[in-house]
């Protein structure tokens, strides 16, 4: 057993940092590029190191502020990305005493939930993560798809510059109005589009991507997405395979409109759109269904409750309704007894000594926060104590959404 101290890195620390992360991942040493980029945003201060009795860096874990969008409204988030332990130190407590630093790092900043996308399902849960967003890949086949409704709007290709303005402002539109999502600042969209380097190896295959824009009646760009086909015949004949990631969109007819528009782009066959939500409507657009599917389906984002009554009284509920619940939270952070009296108008949670309806660990609060995951299903699942009849269901009309939580990226 190796002695674990946990800290934040110095500045000559940084590629140690990211190699320590890009040995857990399976990738090869960062370049001196990628450091020097990560050095112009990574704030040092939020780059957790679990040190051992020898002062090297074993793991490491970081996590940026962003805003997080609720039902009805938005939270501060601290997203946690570029997390790993060495192959040599598993086992030994790094990965623990990092997410307790950085967990007590964001709570202190005054971020009420943490977020993240989680390369392994079985890793965060126990340290009070939920699964709160799922996501599945659209598949469809364009060799035979037929669509309901006729074409509305017009798609346009537009050069990078253009898709990366366009796409930067839409994402904000979109973000704000669908639970799930997270802020992402211009200069990302500008190396999606292939506008700006980011040494990862990858700028020529941003750069080549086509960049498509859906604009409606008004002409008012409404939905966007990058996209590549390979090429590929099968007995002379065409069957190209598209994939587009992500697509975005302020209206459901805009995201039908650009599919439609990848069902019918030359010599492809199959079209996949990554990142999607699991009530994606798109195959019930289709003359037949089967000839569009979603597969894949997974966890997305996971959150982590921190600060119970912020988060709880920033979102808003589908009915008037009290709850009133325990949480079970080992680490201390959002353990206690809560009353939340919520509806569309707004809501109020507070600390209380009222009999309980309710008992679950913290995990189960982060997995329904969103709206993904019902309290039905999660007692089913025997993530939930029903103290008192009826505390489930009124628990799931309170959290219930029109439609699935949702984020089109991966941080």
């Amino acid at each position: 057993m190796t002695e674990a101290t946990v800290r934040t890195i110095r500045d000559d620390e940084l590629a140690t940092f990211l190699n320590v992360v890009r040995t857990a991942f399976l990738e090869p040493p960062a370049s001196d590029e990628m450091v020097a980029f990560r050095r112009t945003f990574m704030d040092l201060a939020r780059c957790h190191t679990s040190v051992d009795s020898d002062g090297h860096l074993a793991g490491v874990a970081y996590a940026f502020p962003t805003p997080l969008t609720v039902p009805g409204g938005e939270v501060p988030a601290g997203a946690v990305s570029a997390v790993g332990v060495l192959p040599t130190h598993r086992r030994r407590g790094h990965l623990s005493g990092l997410m307790r630093a950085q967990l007590a790092d964001i709570a202190e900043r005054g971020e009420p939930v943490a977020a993240l996308v989680a390369a392994e399902y079985p890793i965060y849960g126990r340290f009070g993560y939920g699964p709160a967003c799922e996501a599945v890949a659209l598949r469809i086949d364009a060799s035979v798809a037929r669509w309901l409704d006729e074409p509305t709007g017009s798609v346009e290709l537009v050069d990078n510059e253009t898709f990366a303005k366009e796409i930067d402002a839409l994402y904000d539109r979109v973000r704000r109005a669908t639970p799930g999502h997270i802020g992402w600042d211009s200069e990302r969209w500008r190396i999606h589009a292939g506008v700006d380097s980011f040494p990862d190896g990858d700028d020529e295959t941003r750069r080549k991507a086509l960049k498509a824009l859906w604009r409606d009646g008004s002409g008012d760009v409404q939905a966007g997405t990058t996209y590549s086909v390979e090429e590929k015949w099968v007995h002379n004949r065409p069957a190209g395979q598209l994939s587009a990631r992500p697509l975005v969109s302020a209206t459901p007819r805009g995201s039908l409109e650009l599919m439609r528009y990848l069902t019918e782009v030359d010599w492809v066959t199959d079209v996949t759109v990554h990142l999607r939500p699991v009530d994606e409507p798109a195959p019930l657009a289709l003359v037949d269904a089967r000839t569009g599917y979603l597969s894949d389906r997974s966890d997305h984002m996971w959150v982590r409750i921190l600060d119970v009554p912020t988060a709880l009284t920033a979102r808003r509920y589908a009915a008037p309704g009290t709850l009133v619940f325990d949480v079970i939270d080992r680490l201390g952070f959002a353990a206690g007894r809560f009353r939340l009296e919520g509806g569309p108008e707004g809501a109020e949670c507070v600390p209380t000594d009222e009999e309980p309806d309710l008992a679950f660990p913290v995990r189960a609060l982060g997995a329904a926060y969103l709206g993904g995951q019902g309290w039905g299903r999660l007692a089913a699942a025997c993530w939930v104590d029903e103290l008192r009849p009826g505390g489930v269901a009124r628990a799931d009309a309170l959290f219930s959404t029109g439609r699935a939580p949702f984020c089109a990226l991966t941080f």
